[in-house]
C-alpha cells in the first residue's frame, strides 16, 4: 500500500485526494473549536476525527489487495456458455478524472453503504419487534464491538464489490453474448442515484415521523465522515488498476479484441 503513494510526489498526492483532506479539514476545525460535529467535540475530537478517517481508509482499501484472487475466481462465471468477458480498448480510461473519482464513486460508495445499514435495521426492527430509534444510528458513547464489527463488515463487503466493478469499468472490460452479439456492462444497477435514494431515504423510514427531522442530521453527519475515506479509496483503486493492469486483465481470462460488428451496445455504466 505505501508504494501506491511513493508512485507520486508528495504535491501530487495532496492534489489527488485533495477533495478529503478539505473536508476533514473542515470537520477538525468546526468539531474543535465551534460545536459538536460528526459525533464528536473539543480537544478529543482532533485525535478521534483523525483516528476514524484512518481506520475507515484501511478497512476500504487493503481489500484492494485481493482483486486479482477476485478477478480469477469471478472469471469463471462469467466465461461459460455462449457469454464471455470481453475487453474493449476505445472503452478503456484509467485515468484520474475529478468528477467520477471525487463525486460519482465516493457517494457510490455510501449509498451502497448505507443501503446495506437500511437493510441491516430493518432486519433489526424485524427481529426485535420494535421500532428503530435514534440512538441505534448513532455512535454509542464508548467502544462497542458488535457495532464495530458490523461496520467493518459493511465497508469490506462495499470495498470489495465496487473495487471489482470499477476495475471491469475501468479496464473497458465487458459481458459480451456470442449468440445475441449483445455487449453489456456489467454492474448496470449499481449507478449513483439508486443507492443514495434507497439507502437515504430507506433509513428515514424505518423512524417515527417525529424523529425524521433528527434522524436526517445524524445521517447528514454520517456522509461528511464516510466521504473522505471514500475520496482516497477510489483514488487509491486507480493507482492499483494502472500498477496491476495486466495482471488483472489475465486474471478476468478477457478477449483483447474481438469482431463485435453488429453487436448491441448497451449504455449502463458503472461509472
Amino acid at each position: 500500500m505505501v508504494e501506491l503513494w511513493r508512485n507520486k510526489n508528495l504535491k501530487e498526492n495532496i492534489r489527488e485526494i485533495s477533495p478529503a483532506l478539505v473536508i476533514l479539514l473542515i470537520t477538525l476545525f468546526v468539531s474543535t473549536f465551534i460545536t459538536e460535529f460528526t459525533f464528536t467535540f473539543g480537544l478529543t475530537a482532533i485525535w478521534k476525527t483523525i483516528f476514524r478517517f484512518v481506520r475507515l481508509s484501511l478497512v476500504l482499501i487493503l481489500p484492494l489487495f485481493l482483486l486479482p484472487q477476485l478477478c480469477a475466481f469471478a472469471q469463471g462465471f462469467f466465461n461459460r456458455g455462449n457469454n464471455k468477458l470481453v475487453r474493449l480498448q476505445a472503452d478503456r480510461d484509467t485515468d484520474l478524472h475529478p468528477l467520477k473519482n471525487w463525486v460519482i464513486r465516493p457517494f457510490q460508495g455510501i449509498g451502497l453503504s448505507m443501503l446495506l445499514a437500511t437493510k441491516l435495521l430493518a432486519f433489526l426492527q424485524l427481529y426485535e419487534k420494535t421500532a428503530v430509534s435514534i440512538e441505534t444510528i448513532l455512535p454509542p458513547g464508548q467502544f462497542n464491538f458488535g457495532r464495530f464489527i458490523t461496520a467493518t463488515a459493511i465497508a469490506i463487503i462495499v470495498s470489495i464489490l465496487l473495487s471489482f466493478l470499477w476495475t471491469l469499468d475501468d479496464l473497458g472490460v465487458r459481458y459480451y453474448n456470442k449468440k445475441s452479439g449483445e455487449v453489456r456492462m456489467i454492474g448496470k444497477y449499481i449507478g449513483l442515484i439508486l443507492p443514495i435514494f434507497f439507502g437515504f431515504y430507506g433509513i428515514l423510514g424505518l423512524f417515527d415521523e417525529y424523529e425524521r427531522l433528527l434522524a436526517s442530521l445524524y445521517i447528514s453527519q454520517m456522509v461528511i465522515v464516510l466521504y473522505p475515506p471514500f475520496v482516497v479509496f477510489s483514488v487509491l483503486h486507480n493507482r492499483y488498476l494502472k500498477s496491476t493492469e495486466d495482471k488483472l486483465v489475465a486474471k478476468l481470462n478477457a478477449v483483447e479484441e474481438v469482431n463485435l460488428a453488429g453487436s448491441n451496445k448497451t449504455a449502463e455504466s458503472t461509472a
